[in-house]
């Protein structure tokens, strides 16, 4: 509620934000996270689902974890080009979180009040779920060719620990672009591309856990999908009958033994690694806060001194370099 990414007025903060430390609760900035949620689900979840390439082939075998290098970018990119637009779209509303870490994060880093970020993360996981209701209307059960809509686990070339150590150093990087882009006071010049940076972290962190576990680095975004797969296929499997002798069932769905074997099967390929992408993304998030405030600790240097950095934009500088020209000439 306090990651506030895009150039506004410094007094939008105080006009649109409860104080750090109120009690109260901005339900408009919880409303702008479940909106943004739900988008990033239906977009970047239905990315994975209309193609055939999850797996380790072309076979639609489902899940969505893939070692197809055009999969891999398409999928990566939309998910960061989710983030950069969605936080252009909330920044200014509740900061553009969007990822039950990031809140976590936030939240330790005294940068959003406890209440706000549990009042952000409840909107977090329901919209997340309202998303992946909405991939069930657009895709049918069928064309999904992930078959959970793109909920996450691990490959099974992999292993919950390659998963796990994965999660944490993704997420890592995420809260640290995240509290180094938008909120340490020393880039505020530099505050209106903090979305971009944020987007492109999540670009490279998708790159590089796909092909492991589909990639999380967001609790929200893997708890909505799982939950409404496991109750879409609760429903298929509560009116599916066998096949006739000679065809195959349908991909995804279990048709031998009862409804409630079924069901419990698929509970248990859909959440067996659900703690990976809980625990991860949570202790990563943790450690990005850890790493920030070590920064902060660090000794100004001679150039902040007399508040004058030279990190500065290029063009402020420019405009200051102007002005001392300006100055001098009157003398």
């Amino acid at each position: 509620a306090c990651l506030l990414l895009l150039p506004f007025p410094s007094d939008v903060r105080t006009q649109t934000m409860p104080p750090m430390k109120s009690m109260t609760v901005n339900l408009t900035a919880a409303l702008a996270e479940y909106v943004a949620m739900a988008l990033f689900i239906v977009f970047g979840c239905g990315s994975a689902m209309g193609i055939a390439g999850s797996t380790d082939s072309a076979s639609g075998e489902g899940g969505t974890t893939s070692v197809i290098p055009g999969w891999v970018l398409m999928v990566a990119l939309v998910f960061g080009l989710m983030i950069t637009i969605l936080v252009y779209a909330i920044g200014h509303y509740s900061g553009g979180h969007i990822n039950c870490a990031v809140t976590f994060g936030l939240v330790l880093a005294g940068e959003c009040s406890v209440t706000q970020g549990i009042a952000n993360f409840a909107a977090q996981i329901l919209g997340s779920i309202t998303g992946a209701a909405i991939l069930c209307a657009i895709y049918p059960t069928k064309n999904d060719q992930t078959h959970n809509l793109g909920s996450n686990s691990v490959g099974s070339t992999w292993s919950s620990s390659n998963a796990l150590v994965g999660e944490i150093v993704g997420t890592c990087l995420l809260m640290f672009v995240v509290l180094q882009t938008a909120c340490n006071p020393k880039s505020a010049a530099n505050r209106a591309q903090a979305s971009i940076a944020i987007g492109l972290a999540v670009f490279a962190a998708n790159c590089i856990l796909i092909p492991i576990d589909g990639c999380s680095i967001n609790p929200a975004r893997s708890f909505g999908p799982a939950i409404v797969a496991l109750a879409r296929n609760e429903n298929t499997a509560a009116v599916t009958t066998p096949p006739p002798s000679g065809l195959s069932p349908s991909p995804g769905i279990t048709t031998t033994g009862s409804p409630r074997a079924a069901l419990l099967s698929k509970a248990n390929v859909l959440f067996a690694d659900m703690w990976i992408f809980w625990v991860g993304p949570l202790v990563g998030s943790a450690l990005a806060v850890v790493i920030f405030k070590i920064l902060q600790l660090a000794p100004p240097r001679d150039d902040e001194i007399d508040g004058v950095s030279e990190c500065r934009s290029p063009a402020i500088r420019e405009d200051e370099g102007d002005e001392e020209v300006s100055s001098t000439s009157h003398l």
